[in-house]
């Protein structure tokens, strides 16, 4: 029997060797879909309906149905669960993804035409020792020459599996040996291709708003966690100015929690690695998700 995760696949668990697709699915032919990321710590679903109401209020907005409701993709999240006991590594994590593409195309290649959808879930391992070197040393980014899409041209709250503008800014990024940081057609401060982006200045925690950034939930964890240790908030519009000055800046996303970065082109942080208030969030994360990546046998 294979270890590998078994995949949910309309309707179906299957084998990952043995799901089928076809080559004329709208999601592998045009990036027409949407998708989700949730994570697993220790086989325990973290913020499931947080994630699964993101992923419905994209679909909405794409004018894709998925043929289930809300309800039911989270029952089938559990089932998928449930039926690879055995097969996720005990105290591990995993990324559980979501991903829905409006279905198989037809001849005339209209989108209202495609369906029925197609829905997968699956489940992937999460690298955790390299998040536990990356807490403890902080990543370097550099800004990309590639602008995040304006939300006058596509929303960037909805999680599209059109992701080209992404992968090209991880693209750029990645000649520098980085990370990538994006940047607004404006100039402003948006985002990294997958994750959110947070500067600290006299103790508060600055975010960009919502407009040209993904809708993030661990974005809305922090804004709790940060409530929860009275920690001030404001989300608004910066400059790369204003991450010259900051001194502390961090990433968030669901498989990386609070990331600490020590660098961003030629800026680095005033404060040493990792800032006393990124460090408060990371031991608050790892109380709420029970998963402490410092404590990993080779996070030293």
């Amino acid at each position: 029997m294979s270890s590998e995760p078994l995949i949910y696949l309309n309707g179906d668990i299957v084998e990952a060797a043995d799901a089928r697709i076809s080559p004329f699915d709208r999601g592998f032919l045009w990036g027409d879909g949407v998708y989700e990321i949730t994570p697993s710590f220790d086989g325990q679903l973290y913020r499931l309906d947080d994630h699964l109401d993101r992923l419905y209020r994209s679909l909405r907005y794409v004018r894709i149905d998925p043929g289930m409701d809300q309800a039911a993709m989270a029952a089938a999240t559990r089932e998928t669960l449930a039926a690879n006991a055995g097969r996720l590594e005990a105290g591990g994590m995993y990324r559980v993804g979501h991903w829905i593409t409006r279905g198989v195309d037809t001849n005339s290649m209209s989108a209202r035409a495609a369906g029925p959808a197609t829905v997968m879930i699956f489940f992937r391992k999460v690298d955790v020792e390299t998040i536990a070197r990356n807490q403890a040393n902080g990543l370097r980014l550099s800004v990309s020459a590639t602008r995040r899409n304006p939300p006058e041209c596509i929303e960037a709250r909805a999680k599209v599996t059109s992701k080209m503008n992404q992968i090209l800014a991880e693209l750029d990024a990645a000649s520098n040996d980085s990370l990538s940081l994006m940047l607004d057609i404006h100039g402003n401060v948006a985002e990294n291709s997958v994750a959110n982006f947070f500067i600290v200045r006299n103790g508060k925690v600055i975010t960009p708003p919502e407009g040209n950034i993904l809708e993030g939930v661990t974005r809305k964890v922090v804004f709790e966690l940060c409530e929860r240790l009275d920690i001030p908030v404001e989300e608004r519009l910066f400059t790369m100015y204003d991450v010259s000055q900051a001194d502390e800046c961090f990433l968030t996303s669901s498989a990386i929690c609070a990331m600490p970065v020590r660098e961003i082109d030629s800026f680095q942080p005033r404060l040493e690695l990792p800032g006393p208030i990124t460090s408060r969030l990371i031991a608050a994360f790892a109380a709420d998700t029970g998963f402490d990546f410092a404590k990993l046998p080779k996070a030293a």
